[in-house]
């Protein structure tokens, strides 16, 4: 004889059809908090050694490109810095290796690209003949490209095929700060515009929380 329990127990529920989505994760909190902290940290330094607000440099600061060139890349190295330190708590060594090793890729992927896009600004804006805003723009960009290029190839340096860090759409976005810094280095006239001097901070911050949230 066949019983009511024989009968449902042959029948599975639902959620057991159902693959768990493993794409969804969390926020890191910690991550996310020591990166913070690292750009809100940066930012203190610049503005105390430079003597200028917490953001930006005011409305009649004339810094020079190298003090806007540091502030730039002590802010991007230090969130990710403090990513890697947030993210890292409770992590065992192969873990925290792979976010210091990718906070390596950040930073290069962000100092590289903004050094030859300063380097070609500056040209830019010495030479009477390249000072024009197509010239600037298409400059920029091959300085950016390039030095995005650079930066993966020096990061790659000695991996295996199957390791090597590849460029992800992701990534773009640390060279968005290229643009973005770009504007506010070559381009005045836009940056005051904009609020460049919010923008970047956010970026970096995104940038930092990548590194101490990889797994």
């Amino acid at each position: 004889m066949i019983t009511t329990d024989n009968i449902y127990s042959q029948f599975k529920p639902y959620k057991s059809f159902v693959k768990p989505n493993n794409k969804t994760k969390k926020l890191n909190g910690k991550a996310l908090a020591g990166s913070v902290a690292g750009v809100g940290t940066a930012l203190y330094i610049t503005s105390k050694i430079y003597k200028k607000p917490f953001f930006g440099w005011g409305d009649k600061a004339k810094p020079t490109v190298i003090k806007e060139v540091s502030e730039i890349l002590l802010t991007a190295g230090m969130a990710n810095m403090g990513g890697v330190i947030g993210g890292s708590i409770g992590k065992n060594k192969k873990q925290i290796k792979k976010k210091i090793k990718e906070a390596g890729f950040q930073i290069m992927n962000t100092s590289i690209p903004m050094l030859m896009v300063t380097a070609a600004t500056v040209i830019c804006n010495n030479v009477k003949a390249l000072n024009k805003i197509p010239i600037k723009i298409i400059a920029s960009f091959a300085a950016m490209t390039t030095g995005a290029a650079i930066a993966t190839k020096i990061t790659n340096i000695g991996k295996p095929k199957e390791q090597k860090r590849k460029y992800t759409p992701k990534d773009s976005l640390a060279n968005f700060d290229d643009i973005v810094a770009t504007i506010k280095i070559g381009f005045k006239e836009v940056a005051e515009k904009i609020p460049v001097d919010y923008i970047l901070p956010c970026i970096y911050t995104y940038n930092g929380y990548r590194s101490g949230n990889i797994e």
